[in-house]
């Protein structure tokens, strides 16, 4: 039996740790990427690199992790990782 067959859910417990969880996620960045709504364009910089043109898909506030298309493929990115956005829609 393997970690994937018994599914992804958690019991009362995993509350509170998903909840410390939350509060990592923080700064200016990640506060407005929670705005954002799925579709929306924005551009991004990452260690002095700019995206442009990426669609945002989903924020994941337990894992900070957010994804964007990018050409219809992936772009997954760290939140605290982001130096600046520029929402575009």
């Amino acid at each position: 039996m393997s970690l994937f067959d018994k599914g992804c859910g958690c019991d009362k417990r995993d509350d509170r740790r998903d909840d410390r969880r939350d509060d990592k996620c923080d700064g200016c960045v990640c506060d407005e990427l929670r705005k954002l709504r799925s579709g929306d364009e924005v551009d991004l910089i990452i260690d002095g690199e700019e995206f442009a043109g990426l669609i945002f898909a989903c924020f994941d506030k337990k894992s900070c992790c957010v994804t964007f298309l990018d050409d219809d493929y992936p772009f997954i990115v760290d939140c605290r990782k982001i130096d600046a956005i520029r929402v575009l829609s």
